[in-house]
């Protein structure tokens, strides 16, 4: 949805909130024009009503008024994205546009849907996406296959964080906020004066709040570390340099750094009582509404988790440098180089029931480097862009796992040992050691290791593309794009070497080519109304199955054909905006996720390529401004899939039960600014509401679909601006989400675990600019 308006509602409020807006603005005319909204989607600066893009943007305004704090809150307010948080770890986000994503996106050995991008850079995965949205002037959303100007895994679409630049005005901004949970915030920019050509721009984000789920209990030993659930502290800089001494060169550099230590989200038991654990202790509790304090299915009571912190580093270098050869042609040159280090820890605190407590540990260590030359222009009546790039990753990822609480005779019975909390040696004084607990009986001792398997990837990507744009006529433009890619790709999976680590070494390799395409016919009805056709290409990359049992079964590439009809529109002298989308996509060789045993083996994920899914919806942006002082928006989603032909690994039909992830039936937003000037500040009252039907969390296994019923939120804020004290401009703010305390599922694995919605949460905020 695009900007500049955010509403309350679920659906009795929606008539409430539009009569109120409506009174608000009776008797008086359409006055006030929308402003335009500028983007760079297709690599040149151009207003979003002008390009045939399915596209969202937020500027800075927006982002501030909408509290979009991190990229989670970017995927609450566009009701085509969808953001589950993995869940495994605290700082990697499962995108989805259109259906179309990656559940399992913390791995290293299947690529995104969704391409992500900082000032040009493309990001290969998505871990450290929660840092602060601190510096950004622009977020782009663009919906479908961008393989022609984007290239590969952008088979869904492609977000794009466009930071601010050094002003070359010395000026400085603080923001300062608290809330409950123990949170605050504080959020500095500082521009230097223009010296000589040379600008600077220095930020520093620094964010805390406690975990809202309390992992303690009577069994909490001293030295071991029990972090709450949720709990997040968070600090990151940048630093933006431009020069621009020179008639006709610009050159940017930055340098990002993110540091989050921060706890996964509480997978809490919500499966049938009246069964045995692991340990043959009766299961007497089920957790199906929101919990923020963990407890043991066996017998209720509060208990204590092990959960180290997760640590998660992320730095990116970006260089940037525009080079105008001609009134009519640039050269541009993107070189970026980003890495990270994450340290992540979970516990399913007996979420999965009869298999106990299983602890998994990931630790990812990745790096990227990317070249990308663009060559931009026009002449005549052909606009054009064409360019070069070239991509490379390497990553290793190691994961141990552990089953909590238990342990194993020789005969393979499973009993509780309390006793040897925290592990402790054999009573004998034998055992091989930490990484191999057993004893001389052949007893394992607490916690039960499961073992441990690593991962190393090397990628690297090279393509050449076109797109050019021809006014045919005055108000028919066409538009042909090309992309070839040529893409290679090596992996290897090693483990401990012991007998029970199910996940055994293995090698992948792939070495593929692909030509992508975009024809487009854009219309201009009048210089308000515009309709397009596209038909649009896009494809995302092979991989292997790091949690399979076979390693050397890689998977191949995943293709997708879009059809796409859209108009963007300004009715009643530009006050408002609708923008929609009726599209049709067709993918081949579809890459599902196959789970064979959830419940008791949720660590096992089968990757493969299956037969073709058909997905066709309908999408809807509308801005609307009621007078002078109001602002009001919709966005609406709606989606139908099926998948044909779907063959799964031990050779079954499963097209009639094959469904996609994160794929809502339907979604939609509602917001609304109103703005009330007054002699001594500017007062806005701001809401925004969004809600998603019912979607998979997961689906494709043998135990039948594993659903999130649909819920909405609700989040306002208001603010007094625009006051003149102390020699600076100040803002007063108030804040809330989840305001109505919606207490839902937000994520299941399975039939017994689950999370939920963090509760209401609360706010205040000042800033003041000099």
């Amino acid at each position: 949805m695009e900007p500049h308006m955010p509403v309350i509602h679920n659906r009795k409020t929606l008539a409430t909130a539009v009569l109120l807006a409506s009174s608000i603005s009776a008797g008086t005319s359409y006055a006030q024009q929308l402003e335009e909204v500028i983007v760079t989607a297709q690599k040149r600066t151009e207003s979003l009503q002008d390009i045939p893009i399915a596209i969202s943007a937020y500027d800075a305004d927006n982002i501030e008024s909408m509290g979009l704090f991190n990229a989670q809150d970017l995927g609450a307010a566009s009701p085509s994205l969808q953001m589950p948080i993995y869940p495994t770890g605290g700082n990697n986000l499962a995108l989805f546009i259109r259906g179309i994503g990656n559940a399992d996106s913390v791995v290293l050995t299947k690529d995104p849907t969704v391409g992500v991008y900082y000032d040009g850079v493309y990001a290969a995965r998505s871990t450290g996406l929660l840092a602060d949205l601190s510096d950004l002037e622009r977020i782009e959303v663009l919906r479908g296959p961008q393989g022609t100007l984007y290239g590969r895994n952008t088979t869904a679409g492609a977000i794009n964080f466009i930071n601010s630049k050094p002003t070359g005005e010395l000026g400085f901004k603080q923001l300062l906020g608290v809330g409950d949970y123990g949170s605050w915030r504080s959020v500095s920019h500082l521009n230097l004066d223009d010296m000589g050509g040379f600008k600077a721009k220095f930020t520093a984000a620094f964010s805390e709040r406690d975990g809202w789920v309390d992992n303690d209990g009577a069994n909490a030993m001293p030295g071991l570390d029990y972090t709450d659930f949720y709990l997040r502290e968070t600090e990151g800089y940048r630093i933006a340099l431009r020069y621009d001494g020179i008639e006709s060169l610009v050159v940017d550099y930055s340098y990002d750094y993110s540091d989050m230590n921060t706890a996964p989200g509480y997978h809490q038991y919500g499966g049938p009582t009246g069964g045995l654990d692991a340990a043959f202790n009766p299961i007497t509790d089920s957790f199906r509404s929101r919990l923020e304090e963990t407890r043991s299915p066996t017998g209720g009571q509060p208990t204590a988790y092990y959960l180290p912190e997760t640590e998660t580093e992320v730095e990116g270098h970006n260089l940037t440098v525009e080079w105008a050869l001609s009134d009519s042609m640039t050269l541009k040159s993107i070189t970026g180089y980003r890495e990270f280090d994450d340290d992540a820890s979970q516990n399913f605190t007996q979420s999965f029931g009869s298999a106990g407590s299983l602890e998994v540990w990931n630790v990812t260590e990745h790096e990227q480097f990317s070249q990308e030359l663009q060559l931009l222009g026009s002449y005549d009546n052909i606009q054009y862009v064409a360019g070069l790039y070239y991509f490379e990753e390497e990553g290793t990822q190691t994961e141990q796992q552990y089953l909590d609480r238990a342990t194993v005779d020789q005969f393979g019975i499973i009993a509780l040992d309390l006793t040897n909390f925290p592990p402790t040696p054999c009573s004998d004084g034998s055992g091989i050691g930490p990484a191999v607990p057993i004893c001389s009986d052949f007893t394992f001792f607490y916690p039960l290791y499961l073992g441990e398997y690593a991962v190393d990837i090397e990628n690297e990507s090279w393509a050449a593309f076109g797109q050019a744009t021809w006014n045919a006529t005055e108000r028919l433009d066409l538009t042909l794009g090309l992309r070839y890619t040529d893409d290679q790709r090596d992996a290897e999976r090693t483990n401990d070497g012991l007998l029970w680590n199910s996940f055994g070494p293995g090698v992948s390799d792939s070495d593929l080519d692909e030509t992508d395409y975009s024809v487009i016919a854009d219309y201009r009805w009048t210089d308000d109304i515009s309709t397009y056709a596209k038909v649009t290409t896009g494809f995302r990359s092979g991989g292997s199955s790091r949690n399979g049992l076979d390693f050397n079964q890689a998977f191949d590439k995943e293709t997708v054909t879009s059809y796409e009809l859209g108009w963007k529109s300004e009715l009643f002298d530009q006050s408002l905006r609708l923008n929609g989308a009726i599209f049709y996509m067709e993918i081949d060789d579809i890459i599902l996720d196959y789970l064979p045993d959830p419940v008791n083996n949720p660590q096992f994920v089968e990757v493969f390529n299956s037969g073709e899914a058909e997905i066709s919806g309908l999408e809807l942006d509308i801005t609307w401004a009621l007078g002078d002082n109001v602002m009001l928006g919709a966005g609406y989603a709606y989606l139908d899939s099926d998948i044909n032909d779907a063959i799964f690994p031990d050779g079954s039909d499963r097209s009639d039960t094959t469904e996609l992830v994160w794929a809502p039936e339907h979604a939609y937003t509602l917001m609304a600014d109103w703005d009330i000037p007054t002699s001594y500040g500017n007062y806005r009252l701001h809401a925004d509401y969004a809600w998603q039907d019912d979607q998979l969390a997961l689906a494709n296994t043998n135990f039948g679909e594993v659903v999130v019923e649909g819920y909405g939120l609700l989040n306002v804020r208001v603010s007094l601006s625009e006051v003149q004290m102390l020699g600076g401009d100040f803002q007063f703010a108030l804040w809330a989400k989840n305001a109505t305390d919606t207490d839902d599922e937000s994520y299941a694995i399975g039939a017994t675990s689950f999370t939920y919605l963090a509760p209401r949460m609360y706010g205040a905020e000042v800033i003041f600019e000099y």
